[in-house]
């Protein structure tokens, strides 16, 4: 098995280990139509308040007090929060706010049994091979920290969250940037060319290779066609 000249798998979620189709539409759909009875029942809670504060920022906005200007009521707020959130969402925008607040959405869905995480049938079988072999598996994805967790936790094939060992989001920086791999090695205290990192998205890639990691291309059922490239294609987890 080729993992086993690795220490680490790092892996991208969605065309990976998971199918594109369930992320962008089950998991996105349930986002949209759930955010605004979501901001009604937590607006004022510290977390969502931290949330909106960094999706202020990232609609370049100094605060939300300034993104807000012009609304009185809490429900023009939550409709203005809403309204741009949704575009946002079909934009497929990787804004750290953004994602927080999907994430904060998703517990609730995964919470309530609403939502199960789709997992590939190989995937299960290889975490666990991995994991026996000593193998630290880690997740990176834009979609935030906490529902990535939620996520594993809560899967088709059950809790698979306590064979992960690593969560990583747009926090340690974007996935087509080399210094986001190089900050992610830093904090897995790893060699870069210990690490196998595995996506569908060529540009993840190529900057995962240009920091020196190992990479492998994954070519599933609804990914887009990868074009000229320089990473080894794998169809699914079985010889890795």
């Amino acid at each position: 098995m080729i993992s086993a000249k690795y220490k680490v798998v790092l892996l991208d979620i969605e065309g990976t280990t998971s199918a594109i189709d369930f992320v962008h539409t089950t998991m996105f759909d349930y986002a949209r139509n759930n955010l605004e009875d979501f901001l009604v029942s937590s607006f004022e809670t510290k977390e969502t308040i931290e949330a909106l504060e960094v999706f202020a920022q990232d609609e370049k906005q100094p605060s939300l007090t300034a993104f807000l200007v012009g609304t009185s009521s809490k429900a023009e707020k939550i409709d203005r929060i809403v309204n741009l959130a949704s575009q946002r969402m079909k934009e497929d925008s990787k804004a750290t706010g953004l994602k927080a607040l999907q994430g904060m959405v998703w517990r609730k869905g995964f919470n309530n049994g609403e939502l199960k995480g789709h997992i590939y049938n190989d995937v299960l079988d290889a975490f666990n091979r991995w994991k026996k072999s000593g193998i630290t598996i880690a997740i990176y994805s834009s979609g935030s920290i906490l529902a990535q967790k939620i996520y594993f936790a809560n899967t088709i094939f059950g809790n698979l969250g306590t064979l992960i060992s690593n969560h990583f989001d747009t926090t340690s920086g974007p996935k087509r940037i080399s210094s986001s791999y190089e900050n992610i090695t830093n904090i897995l205290n790893a060699k870069a060319g210990d690490i196998l990192f595995l996506s569908d998205v060529t540009e993840e890639l190529d900057a995962a290779k240009a920091a020196g990691m190992a990479t492998g291309l994954l070519i599933r059922p609804g990914n887009k066609p990868a074009g000229n490239n320089d990473h080894i294609a794998y169809n699914d987890f079985n010889t890795l």
